[in-house]
């Protein structure tokens, strides 16, 4: 097997994208267009394959531009890998031979691609700290005997993949003698435009997402902007530090804004860090989130194509991804139980804690929620929500007793139960917001405190026995 690639791009997050034709047999079902993402952000360095080209890319690159310059088309048979985490990527021509230009994808901090031709130059290199178009030497010669192939793994990822996106009128089961259901396909195919549409969104929180190394920057600039203040001049748009003054030994500048003072540029600096270490720890939660729902859904279509299944289960599928019933769900079914979607707690303060019971009841209980209400959620992790419905006494903040109480329950119902100890989100029902075709029980929250909280199993039991409902 090998993938023909077709076009190539730049995204914006530092991904360079090719849009490639598998070659292969037609009974593997692959796609007839996949997209190879050589994705250079520290947090997520590698190679990954995906059915969608990701939003905001772009040909109009120096990367780009050099590499067809050089290669019009090519054919890419093999992906190779060295005991440091480097890639190398042979990019073979229409003719054959022995020699061929190469991508080296180096695992460095941040990560860089260089198109290298076949006498080991660098005609271009690639990253987060810009494009270097300056030809050189590459350090190292690559010893390819050395290498292991990672290309069979990597393409073996698209053979799941090939099986959920079977054309819909494709009529035969996998296995087995008795036919599926009509309405059994027709779940199926609902479900295969969710997964479509939350391959989408997935792209696009990932594209969204800021590098790993922009917070970790904006902290040092933020930090030696502090240590040096008082090299700052009145009506200057920058701070330049020397190599040698740094803690990193490179310069650094730091951009200002001249109307403010050096304190107030200071403030400015470490909010602005603040706010992308927020934005990078809520995306990075946001995208696990996606990937699990992804995840369901594809397990789920296999599930269906597979072979009959009961209607029971169908009910359940489309009670769990909030489907539209079926013309031929049974209309005798019974439907689900009506209760309450979340448990009720008083605490030591008098006033009730409400706890979503799952992804589901989550949805309904904030929801329901007024826009004062507050909202905690255990941080990096899936859990329940948890409300403390507003009151006269509330309106400014919640007291310390009640907002730990309140925290405890949260950390309680996620994965950090066993922890007994772990950071949550505390904001305003007002600041989350629910967007089209989000998965079940996930929220986006755009503006959030935290707070850290350690509990024993006593604390937690005295507000577990105050249960009302």
């Amino acid at each position: 097997m090998k993938l023909k690639v077709l076009k190539t791009w730049v995204s914006k997050d530092f991904t360079i994208i090719f849009q490639a034709s598998p070659v292969a047999p037609k009974e593997l079902g692959l796609p007839k267009k996949i997209h190879m993402l050589l994705d250079l952000r520290q947090q997520s360095f590698g190679l990954r394959l995906t059915d969608d080209k990701p939003a905001s890319a772009t040909a109009n690159h120096a990367f780009i531009q050099i590499l067809r310059k050089h290669i019009h088309s090519f054919t890419i048979k093999d992906i190779l890998k060295d005991e440091g985490g480097n890639i190398y990527i042979p990019l073979l021509g229409g003719t054959a031979g022995e020699t061929f230009w190469f991508i080296k994808l180096a695992s460095s901090k941040p990560p860089l691609a260089s198109l290298i031709d076949p006498e080991n130059t660098v005609h271009v290199s690639f990253g987060q700290k810009g494009t270097f178009t300056k030809k050189h030497d590459l350090s190292d010669k690559v010893e390819w005997t050395k290498l292991k192939s990672v290309f069979e793994e990597l393409v073996s990822n698209l053979k799941p993949k090939a099986e959920v996106d079977l054309d819909e009128d494709d009529n035969e089961p996998d296995s087995g003698d008795e036919p599926i259901p009509e309405e059994q396909r027709e779940l199926a195919s609902r479900l295969k435009r969710k997964l479509k549409t939350t391959k989408k969104n997935l792209e696009k929180l990932r594209s969204d997402l800021p590098g790993d190394g922009e917070a970790k920057r904006a902290r040092i600039e933020a930090q030696h902007l502090q240590q040096f203040a008082y090299l700052i001049k009145s009506d200057a748009h920058e701070l330049l530090i020397e190599g040698i003054q740094t803690s990193t030994g490179e310069e650094i500048r730091v951009p200002l804004d001249p109307d403010l003072t050096a304190g107030q540029n200071i403030e400015a600096a470490f909010a602005r860090t603040r706010k992308l270490e927020r934005k990078t720890e809520m995306g990075q939660e946001q995208i696990r989130q996606f990937e699990n729902y992804e995840r369901d859904l594809m397990s789920d279509i296999d599930l269906l194509r597979r072979e009959p299944q009961p209607q029971s289960l169908w009910i359940r599928l489309i009670d769990k991804y909030k489907l539209p019933a079926l013309s031929a769900t049974p209309a005798g079914a019974a439907a689900p139980q009506v209760a309450k979607p979340y448990k009720t707690y008083q605490s030591s303060t008098g006033h009730s804690i409400l706890v979503g019971k799952g992804a589901k009841e989550n949805d309904l209980l904030t929801k329901a929620a007024r826009a004062n209400d507050y909202w905690l959620h255990a941080v990096g992790v899936t859990g329940s929500h948890v409300i403390v419905p507003t009151a006269p006494d509330l309106r400014q903040a919640l007291p310390a007793q009640l907002l730990k109480e309140a925290a405890i329950l949260a950390l309680n119902s996620s994965r950090l139960k066993d922890d007994q100890a772990g950071e949550c989100y505390v904001t305003k029902r007002s600041s989350l917001k629910k967007q089209k075709n989000m998965p079940v029980g996930l929220w986006k929250v755009e503006q959030s405190d935290t707070i850290f909280i350690r509990y024993t199993a006593e604390d937690l039991q005295k507000i577990l026995a105050n249960i009302k409902a």
